[in-house]
C-alpha cells in the first residue's frame, strides 16, 4: 500500500517536471514594455501615475535626470483628470450604475527638436453596477477599477513613449 501511494507522488512529480519543462522549452515568457528610445528622461508636471512612470522608465535603464538640458527627452504630464459620472438610475431615482473616467494629458520634446509635440491625451472608462446595500464592496471596487485604469493610462503612454524614434545625431 505505502509503495502505491509513493508511486502516485512520484507520478505526479514527474508530470509536473516534464510540464514545467515543456512550458520553458516552448519559449513562453511574459509579455514586456516595447523598449523607449531614449536613454535620459526629465519628467514635468504631476499626477497619480508619476512614480509608476518613473519606476517604468528606471525598469528599462532610463536615467531620469533632474534638468531638461541633460535630458535626451522632456515629457510634460501637464493635466490630469479623474471623475465619476452616473450613467443610469432606478425609476426611484437611486443610483444604479457609474462611469469612472481617468484621462492623462501630456506632451513630449526630444533634446534636438525645437518645440514641444501637440497635447496628447491617454484615457480610460470604466463602468461598474452601484448597490447601496454593498457598499464597502462596492468602494472596494470602485478603487480597484481607478487602479486598473491608472495602469492602463501609463501603459499607454509607455507604448507611445517607445514608439518615439531619436534622431540622428
Amino acid at each position: 500500500m505505502l509503495l502505491i501511494h509513493k508511486h502516485k507522488n512520484l507520478t505526479v512529480w514527474l508530470s509536473m517536471l516534464v510540464l514545467s519543462v515543456m512550458l520553458t522549452a516552448c519559449g513562453f515568457q511574459l509579455r514586456q514594455p516595447n523598449p523607449v528610445a531614449f536613454k535620459s528622461v526629465y519628467l514635468l508636471g504631476s499626477t497619480k501615475i508619476n512614480s509608476a512612470l518613473k519606476k517604468s522608465l528606471k525598469d528599462q535603464n532610463i536615467q531620469l535626470v533632474e534638468s531638461a538640458e541633460e535630458a535626451e527627452l522632456q515629457v510634460d504630464l501637464m493635466h490630469e483628470e479623474n471623475e465619476k459620472r452616473i450613467l443610469s438610475l432606478s425609476g426611484t431615482g437611486v443610483v444604479r450604475e457609474y462611469e469612472l473616467y481617468y484621462r492623462v494629458e501630456y506632451r513630449t520634446k526630444a533634446i534636438n527638436e525645437p518645440t514641444w509635440s501637440l497635447p496628447l491625451i491617454m484615457e480610460s472608462r470604466r463602468d461598474y453596477t452601484y448597490n447601496d446595500a454593498n457598499l464597502l464592496a462596492k468602494l472596494t471596487e470602485e478603487k480597484r477599477l481607478s487602479e486598473t485604469m491608472q495602469t492602463d493610462v501609463l501603459n499607454g503612454i509607455l507604448r507611445r513613449l517607445s514608439a518615439l524614434k531619436k534622431a540622428p545625431q
